[in-house]
């Protein structure tokens, strides 16, 4: 396992690509982004969203948007990939076969619209894309 290390990571790339990847999924479960269609397709309601512990929603999308750049930054040097269009096309990959395949799974079997499962991993398709692309230029 030679890519599970901590060597050689900009962290600083790192946080870079935090933010940028944060920032990608503000505005794209935002109403200026595609919030509206996502709730409705989903089944969200107002009444669901004030029982919601949003602290609970944003500590897990802080840790594992974290987490998620960090393991991209290991498989990045491990892969020896040191540039911004193979970061692009690693996180890329990354977003769309793991991160969207886990939505697709679990929309699924949860009987979600498919157009759910399309926000979803078209949002971490591009979000891991933009990470690889900072990382890359780190």
């Amino acid at each position: 396992m030679d890519w599970f290390t901590f060597d050689g990571i900009s962290w600083i790339g790192v946080l870079v690509a935090f933010v940028v990847s944060f920032a990608i999924g503000w505005w794209w479960y935002s109403p200026a982004g595609f919030w509206k269609v996502w709730r409705d397709r989903a089944g969200v309601t107002d009444d669901l969203m004030k029982d919601a512990n949003m602290g609970a929603a944003f500590g897990g999308t802080v840790l594992f948007n974290l987490l998620g750049v960090i393991v991209l930054a290991m498989l990045m040097n491990g892969l020896g990939v040191d540039d911004w269009s193979g970061g692009l096309l690693l996180g890329a990959v990354l977003g769309l076969v793991i991160r969207g395949g886990a939505h697709a799974i679990h929309n699924g079997f949860a009987v979600r619209s498919p157009m759910v499962t399309v926000i979803d991993a078209a949002h971490d398709t591009v979000g891991l894309a933009l990470a690889g692309l900072v990382l890359g230029l780190f």
